[in-house]
């Protein structure tokens, strides 16, 4: 017995090995199914929750994408809004700029027109708050020949006079100042009187006739007559808009409407010299 299990020990030890691997193999492979197959299950049930943070994911990518365009739009936005503003701010300044060469082209012009004149051209360099329609500071003053009592004037009429001059700067009493006056014409009848400033608010004058019943009616042109202590007759001052009479009826007044645009000046002419017995020429239907 003992040498027939010498003999066959080791065919019978090789089967037992074989038998316990194969047993060992089948039971791994039978394991490996179940976990494969819970795997499986496990990405299945992961699956919706997967697919949630994706769609999470998606949604944050799509916001932060957002948030930069609008961060984008705002800053284009802004651009424009500044470019706008230059925009404006030019285009106020080219305005400017084109108004005052207006008034230079004008003043050339009454240059032209008005020969055998010295007319010297000022700025206006400064208005008071206070006194905006009754005096104005002007760039030229006694270096330039400017001298009190000298007439401003611009192609459309009546400014004023100097009422003070320093070596470069001269202070213009405007017409619609209520201690101006200037002696004045009816150019239809030839009624004659003179225009005062009221108040500068109305933008109006009155226009005191000397006569007890003139010939003043709405639209007539009033001049400076040959009469007036500082102006050169002939100068348009403005037109009749409107006749009344005192409560006895012993005197006439007559509002008058400037033809110079006070609130628009920039540019002005102080009257240097004037021949004797020149009359100004005709401004839009003035003329004397």
């Amino acid at each position: 017995m003992g040498g027939l299990w010498q003999r066959w020990r080791r065919p019978v030890l090789l089967i037992l090995i074989m038998a316990v691997v194969t047993l060992s193999l089948s039971y791994t492979a039978q394991v490996r199914g179940r976990l494969i197959t819970l795997s499986g299950l496990l990405a299945w049930a992961a699956l919706p929750v997967e697919t949630g943070f994706a769609a999470v994911g998606q949604h944050v990518v799509q916001a932060a994408a957002t948030v930069r365009q609008l961060g984008q739009l705002q800053a284009e936005n802004q651009r424009l809004r500044q470019e706008m503003a230059d925009y404006q701010s030019v285009r106020a300044e080219l305005a400017q700029v084109l108004a005052v060469n207006d008034q230079l082209a004008a003043a050339l012009g009454m240059q032209r027109a008005y020969r055998g004149w010295r007319l010297v051209p000022a700025t206006i360099v400064a208005r008071s708050p206070d006194s905006w329609f009754d005096t104005v500071v002007i760039d030229r003053g006694s270096d330039a020949g400017v001298q009190v009592g000298m007439a401003v004037v611009v192609p459309q009429g009546v400014v004023g006079r100097v009422i003070q001059v320093t070596p470069h700067t001269a202070t213009v009493m405007l017409l619609l100042d209520p201690n101006s006056g200037v002696g004045a014409v009816d150019v239809r009848s030839q009624a004659a009187g003179i225009v005062q400033g009221q108040d500068p608010v109305s933008g109006t004058v009155n226009f005191l006739l000397f006569a007890h019943r003139p010939d003043v009616a709405p639209g007539d042109a009033v001049v400076t007559s040959r009469f007036s202590q500082y102006f050169p007759p002939g100068l348009l001052i403005g037109r009749v808009v409107a006749v009344r009479h005192t409560q006895f009826g012993l005197t006439v007044t007559a509002t008058v409407d400037p033809s110079v645009h006070f609130d628009q000046l920039a540019t002005v002419m102080v009257v240097e010299y004037a021949p004797p017995g020149a009359v100004a020429p005709p401004l839009y239907g003035g003329g004397g």
